[in-house]
């Protein structure tokens, strides 16, 4: 029907035929009429209510359509909302052209639809490499855009040029000059400190009434006497520890006032009070603090007795040999963070490190200040404050005792001996508080060496394949080894002795995840594993693809093969745990090609999920014997083995923490004693403030510091 109508002339059609030829529901039931030469009635739609049409449109006929007419901008303004007709019939060209553009795109939402879960076939080449080729981890590289630079941080203090850098064996010699008598002199102190305790106390067993009969029978002259008694004990004890005074003057009127600074004023005031208390009304049977002052110099002087003392096990260590591993951190080594790394080297900059200022000394050169202007103040305004100068001495002496806290140099001595006693013993030597203070989160380079020290791999069979020489494939395999500088080395090095072959020429030398190819007398060696192999579509015999083996082939032919012997240290698996307990993740940077994760972790149990195994590019790099980049000190190493690393590292990263938390313990005991020392003596609670209550309170503050000291080992 619409074939006819685009003829001219063609015969015209009413409403219900059309309807009829493209299937309306409403036509459907009625009766087909009978086709006749007339023409048909035509139903007309009322003018007014469609657009008007030209006279070249009303000649030519078009054929209906489903799709809908839109009418036009204008003609919808002319035409009333309401009185908008919906025409049903369009033309035929329009119709088809969207429907079949619909149908395009239906059959290809379909298609898409049934491949959208299709996987391409895999690369052959793609799925060997990824069944011979060892997984790696990426490296996460700086962002310049991420962050602005940091601003450099205020410092309060101002950083001090480090000493003059001796050799470790001249400063072990200056160390051991009067070290024992110092550690004699300790000893006097805490029994003259002990015998002031004893006096200030109320014992029956100390007849003070028998002492003083002959004198006078008053118990004004038995406080008088004990006054004095005290005194003498407090002045031996300052003489004892005349360091300890002289450091502090020294400090002082230098206007760097530290823990030292503190003690002297302590000591000072506590001696002028003992010898004036009795001569003051009201002071009777309310004794000096004398004992709780010599007890602070004894622990002070024992501070400073462990520290040097550990300066010089540390010394000696360190000249033990003159080319020790040197353990560095650089800041942005692997991965954009802080990285360990140990080479060879030599004990440069130790002597400075070791005979720098401690984390005790830098913290109080902060606190100090503070602390002594603090007790200055409150002890004027407990006794002129309240109108009772004759309290002065006994405030002050009551403010600057609490605030020379007794673990003042304990918090940094105690911990870095109980340390440094540990790593002598197994040859290594911690750089002093600079190099604790730089350990801190991170990696940590392990290399071959470090899981296999020599002596731990040994070739335990050779064969050769296709008639080729011995002496030839042990040749060319150690050549490629030696060039390679793994583990390996020296193995194959006693191996190539035994067999009477030599070191040969190797040039173009190429590295591979698996091994590593050169160019030996016109010949193409490969030495690697067998994955290796597989990967350079060398062919292996069957029942020879090993994993703890080495393979050589020349020529792309299979020459060699060595089978090796690893034996892993008890201490290893121990260590790395150690390192990744204390916040150091292990970056494997191994030359051989046989220790890769897999194997670690079948063959020998290791835990490689917190380790990173960097790309044979970057393991290279990492692993260089002198690398561009050296970081600051942190030890110095005379065995090899990964435990002593190990322990340098983390015992470094301990120390750092117990001094840190013993320090905190220290000032918050001091602020704490300050404080209440200026309530008690401003409303001169002298029935409060008793010795054995001071003591009780100097003592608490002891008992932190035990455990921290004792933490400090525990790994």
């Amino acid at each position: 029907m619409s074939d006819e109508t685009k003829k001219p002339g063609g015969p015209e059609y009413s409403l219900d035929e059309i309807l009829a030829e493209y299937g309306s529901k409403g036509r459907k039931d009625k009766p087909e009429p009978p086709k006749t030469g007339k023409p048909k009635k035509i139903v007309e739609f009322p003018t007014e209510k469609l657009p008007k049409l030209t006279d070249e449109e009303k000649e030519t006929p078009k054929p209906p359509s489903r799709a809908v007419k839109k009418p036009d901008a204008k003609a919808k303004a002319d035409i009333p909302q309401a009185d908008k007709p919906m025409p049903e019939i369009v033309p035929e060209n329009m119709g088809r052209a969207i429907g079949a553009h619909l149908h395009t795109l239906l059959r290809k939402a379909d298609n898409f639809a049934d491949h959208m879960y299709d996987q391409a076939e895999p690369d052959p080449e793609t799925l060997k490499a990824e069944k011979y080729i060892p997984g790696v981890d990426k490296e996460e590289l700086p962002d310049e855009d991420k962050a602005p630079p940091r601003r450099p941080r205020l410092r309060l203090v101002k950083p001090q040029e480090l000493p003059p850098d001796i050799p470790p064996a001249k400063l072990a010699a200056q160390y051991t000059k009067g070290l024992k008598g110092q550690g004699i002199r300790v000893k006097f102190a805490t029994l003259s400190a002990i015998l002031a305790v004893l006096c200030s106390l109320e014992l029956p067993f100390i007849p003070w009434s028998v002492l003083a009969g002959n004198l006078t029978q008053q118990g004004g002259t038995v406080f008088r006497l004990r006054c004095w008694v005290l005194s003498g004990l407090l002045f031996l004890v300052g003489l004892l520890c005349h360091e300890i005074i002289a450091v502090g003057a020294k400090q002082f009127f230098t206007l760097r006032p530290k823990a030292e600074s503190i003690l002297m004023f302590a000591w000072a005031f506590t001696l002028a009070d003992g010898l004036t208390a009795s001569r003051l009304e009201g002071r009777a049977d309310f004794l000096p603090f004398s004992a709780v002052t010599a007890l602070g110099f004894a622990f002070a002087l024992r501070g400073e007795h462990a520290r040097r003392r550990a300066n010089r096990l540390s010394a000696k260590t360190a000249a033990q040999t003159k080319s020790p591993y040197m353990v560095s951190l650089s800041e942005t080594l692997w991965s954009n963070k802080p990285t360990y790394t140990k080479l060879s080297g030599t004990a440069l900059g130790f002597g400075s490190q070791l005979q720098a200022e401690d984390g005790g000394h830098a913290a109080y050169g902060v606190a100090a200040p503070l602390l002594l202007l603090g007790a200055a103040l409150c002890s004027f305004m407990a006794s002129v404050g309240q109108e009772a100068p004759e309290r002065l001495l006994w405030a002050a002496s009551a403010c600057f005792t609490a605030s020379a806290s007794w673990t003042a140099l304990l918090a940094f001595g105690l911990p870095y001996r109980q340390l440094v006693d540990r790593l002598s013993k197994i040859g290594a030597a911690l750089a002093g508080w600079s190099g604790a203070v730089r350990c801190r989160h991170g990696g940590v380079i392990i290399s071959d060496l470090d899981l296999f020290p020599p002596g731990s791999v040994t070739v335990a069979q050779v064969k050769v394949f296709g008639g080729a020489a011995t002496e030839k494939v042990v040749g060319y395999t150690a050549t490629m080894l030696r060039v390679m500088d793994c583990g390996l080395t020296r193995p194959f090095h006693d191996l190539l002795r035994t067999h009477g072959a030599l070191y040969r020429e190797v040039s173009e030398v190429q590295w591979h995840e698996g091994g590593a190819s050169g160019i030996i007398r016109s010949q193409e060696v490969l030495v690697g594993t067998a994955a290796y192999m597989h990967l350079m579509e060398v062919p292996i015999p069957p029942g020879h693809n090993i994993k703890n083996a080495v393979f050589c082939a020349i020529n792309g032919q299979l020459s060699g093969l060595f089978l090796l012997n690893y034996a892993m240290s008890p201490a290893v698996n121990p260590s790395l745990s150690a390192f990744m307990k204390a916040g150091v993740a292990p970056v494997l940077s191994t030359r051989d090609p046989n220790l890769i994760p897999a194997l670690l972790e079948q063959k020998f149990r290791l835990s490689v999920d917190k380790m990173e195994f960097p790309p044979v590019g970057r393991r290279l790099e990492l692993s260089k014997p002198d690398p561009e980049e050296v970081g600051g000190l942190v030890a110095l190493l005379t065995r090899e083995g990964l435990s002593v690393y190990c322990d340098a590292v983390v015992g470094g990263r301990r120390l750092r923490l117990a001094t840190r938390w013993g320090l905190i313990f220290t000032l918050a005991g001091s602020v704490i004693g300050l404080c209440l020392t200026f309530y008690l003596t401003s409303v001169g609670a002298f029935a409060s403030l008793t010795v054995f209550n001071f003591l009780i309170f100097m003592a608490a503050w002891l008992v932190p510091q035990w455990l921290i000291t004792n933490w400090v080992n525990q790994y």
